[in-house]
């Protein structure tokens, strides 16, 4: 985004498709001829696609400013680095490796890992499970919450403000509880407070009084039940 002045962008294309930060290839050489050449202006906006080799430059003496914001997309790697993480709960591949001798021990250890994955990579849900670990895993937007956050017991204020710190927290709704999954956390919470952690994930500011009111629970519960999680940095209390 060009912020203030004018600044004058060449654009050559790529010459690796989607490269990487971790890659096995790298291309220090642009393209001789830029594909496009324009000027921005202060207010313009322009997206630069992964990989594309790009240059700018203001005026001689003249100021210019601008912002860049670098966007993180999640790519077949990052799915199958999560996958070998998941399998770590097979014995087959926490047990040493047949010795290369063991002609027999690696030809059967080739099939069982070759079955393993492939039942994984097979599953219909396995990118859906993908996204929704990674978003489960999402750090969390500061908050300080003193002096609360080092009390044992939160107020019973129903004014007291509460929001959540941790923007992709997920929820998993059954008839006996409520999982929340937060910030590489896990809480399974009583079914009753399924509304107060369904307002509480909006994103949006509330008070003790209404996730309490939301629940139909005491003002008292419910600041046990924020207090657990202000203690474990998702929730934020006491700040406007």
């Amino acid at each position: 985004m060009q912020i203030s002045g004018a600044k004058r962008w060449r654009v050559y294309g790529p010459t690796r498709p989607a490269p990487m930060y971790r890659d096995i290839e790298f291309d220090d050489t642009p393209p001789e001829n830029p594909i496009d050449e324009f000027t921005l202006y202060a207010g313009d906006v322009l997206h630069v696609p992964r990989g594309w080799w790009h240059a700018a430059s203001a005026s001689t003496g003249q100021p210019s400013l601008h912002l860049t914001c670098g966007l993180s997309t999640h790519t077949g790697i990052d799915l199958l680095t999560w996958l070998v993480d998941r399998l770590r709960d097979e014995h087959a591949l926490r047990a040493d490796l047949p010795r290369p001798d063991d002609h027999d021990g690696r030809a059967a250890w080739s099939r069982k890992v070759t079955k393993l994955i492939t039942e994984r990579l097979r599953s219909p849900s396995v990118v859906e499970t993908y996204f929704t670990a990674r978003d489960a895993a999402y750090g969390t937007r500061g908050g300080f919450s003193l002096p609360y956050a080092v009390r044992e017991q939160l107020p019973a204020d129903h004014r007291l403000p509460v929001r959540m710190t941790a923007p992709r927290a997920v929820v998993h709704h059954a008839e006996q509880a409520v999982v929340l999954e937060a910030a590489e956390q896990r809480w399974t919470l009583a079914a009753q407070t399924a509304p107060l952690v369904d307002l509480l994930c909006t994103g949006q500011p509330t008070t003790l009084g209404s996730l309490a009111e939301a629940a139909d629970i005491t003002v008292e519960q419910a600041a046990g039940l924020i207090g657990r999680l202000t203690r474990s940095g998702i929730v934020a209390v006491g700040e406007r």
